[in-house]
């Protein structure tokens, strides 16, 4: 008798341990195979079921329902997330957009199941599928090594990505389901030629019927790759090191050894200078290191050699292009990516009531009443002003003036913001409190001191506490905490 394949691939990759693993399942029959085969194999209570939803097919809901009770049925945890509604417009097409949050997704529910690994289905025949896409793009050793068996997970490298069948063809897993009357539902949408990967599989099923070996040879070539793309890899990997810039920021963890706030550090941006001194094809593969690291799809030479081009050249000091659905960003010498940039202002009305805290138009601002006469005085406006007035949160105006320091000289916002170097994707962003036509607080500036100082039309000294009996507002805007890297 034939030994199982199948089992044989699960058992090969078991984890010592028994460590809680997340089982991607579709609820096609590549993941129906790999749920029956390592629930049989594996102790049942280490394996969460996780099932994506799209929302892309009629079907989409049916399929859940079908994933939830083969997981009851095995008596194995169930878990599911359900990606946002298509976007009207999509970078880099549908696939990427799912692909990416599906990604998303499932480090989610690894991280609720408190799994750090996660196991797919994908096959050897998705393997060839794979190494044929990133030929047609013009993709280098990293992306031409195609999968592993064992890999960080795109976009979030603190877990590991488990493929036990990689090694196997797909038709030794229809047999397996076969054999063992394995139910599996089936997407239409894998037949669509619209998509690439559908129509590459569908040349290499011809070309397996004029050539058996083909597959084989191609194989061959991805091993030998992924030998080039080890030490690539490792380069690659010091290279990015080497240029991640370290941010501290300014909400960081309470230390009880210090009885104080440390800064966290944030390394996901990189420094153009440190990029542009390496030869172009290292700092190629640094970049698709990086855009891994983010789960994007590897870059065709040609989009690889235009990012290199706008985001290490000495030209332009800014730079903002798209990739597989985010954003890369650069001004001056820092490099960032983010899946979407912050909003532009919208102008918002509203009359302030005395309220200690307001969220208005997504914007977060404290009124800290100053208590006359107290060693904690502060300029601040009149508070009797300021709740007769009709405020506006609006964008800000590069000529809007403000004076930041008692008795200092008037600013223009453009100026402070091209000296505190805030990216121009940001400044559109950033709030301006307004009575009228005259600015009040600009965020992240601080309060408009010419305004703050004056009361009835007389300037008062900051040192000199205003009349008791005058109750005076102080202003503070609550930056988004995503924001930090930039302000």
């Amino acid at each position: 008798m034939l030994p199982d394949l199948i089992l044989a691939a699960i058992r090969k990759h078991q984890p010592s341990g028994n460590p809680p693993i997340l089982l991607a399942c579709s609820g096609g029959v590549d993941s129906q195979v790999l749920l029956h085969a390592a629930a049989q194999v594996w102790l049942a209570p280490a394996i969460f079921v996780a099932h994506v939803h799209h929302g892309l097919q009629p079907e989409a809901d049916d399929w859940l329902a079908f994933c939830r009770a083969t997981a009851g049925g095995l008596g194995l945890p169930f878990l599911s997330r359900r990606l946002p509604p298509l976007p009207d417009r999509i970078a880099g097409g549908v696939e990427a957009w799912a692909r990416r949050l599906r990604y998303q997704a499932l480090a989610d529910m690894a991280q609720a199941a408190g799994a750090r690994l996660v196991l797919t289905a994908h096959h050897a025949d998705d393997q060839l599928e794979t190494y044929r896409l990133r030929r047609l793009r013009g993709a280098g050793p990293l992306g031409l090594g195609a999968m592993r068996d064992s890999a960080p997970m795109p976009g979030a490298p603190d877990r590991l990505l488990l493929r036990p069948f990689l090694g196997l063809a797909r038709q030794h897993i229809l047999d397996h389901a076969s054999a063992h009357g394995i139910e599996w539902v089936d997407d239409p949408s894998n037949q669509d030629l619209r998509h690439a990967r559908n129509r590459v599989r569908k040349e290499l099923a011809q070309q397996l019927l004029q050539d058996p070996e083909g597959p084989q040879r191609s194989l061959t070539e991805i091993g030998g790759f992924q030998g080039l793309a080890d030490a690539a890899r490792r380069q690659a990997g010091l290279d990015l090191a080497a240029s991640r810039l370290v941010l501290a920021e300014p909400e960081g963890r309470w230390c009880e050894a210090t009885g104080a706030f440390e800064p966290t550090a944030v390394t996901d941006s990189l420094s153009r200078a440190s990029l542009g001194r390496l030869p172009v094809e290292r700092a190629g593969e640094a970049i698709r290191l990086w855009l891994e690291e983010a789960g994007c799809r590897m870059p065709s030479r040609a989009r690889l050699a235009e990012m290199i081009r706008q985001l290490c050249g000495e030209g332009s000091a800014h730079a903002r292009l798209q990739h597989d659905g985010i954003w890369l960003l650069r001004y001056r010498d820092r490099i960032d990516a983010v899946g979407r940039l912050p909003p532009v202002m919208t102008p918002t009305w509203f009359r302030w009531s005395g309220e200690p805290l307001l969220d208005i138009g997504g914007q977060r601002y404290l009124f800290h009443r100053i208590v006359p006469g107290s060693e904690a005085w502060q300029p601040g406006l009149d508070a009797q002003r300021l709740a007769a007035a009709e405020l506006m949160i609006d964008k800000a105006r590069g000529g809007d003036r403000l004076r930041l320091v008692p008795g200092g000289r008037h600013r223009t916002w453009k100026n402070l913001s091209q000296e505190r170097g805030i990216p121009p994707w940001m400044r559109m962003a950033l709030p301006v409190l307004r009575e009228g036509a005259t600015v009040i607080h600009a965020g992240p500036f601080g309060m408009n001191l010419a305004i703050a100082e004056n009361v009835e039309g007389v300037a008062v000294p900051a040192s000199c506490p205003p009349d008791p009996a005058e109750e005076r507002i102080a202003i503070e805007w609550l930056a988004p905490r995503q924001w930090a890297r930039w302000l």
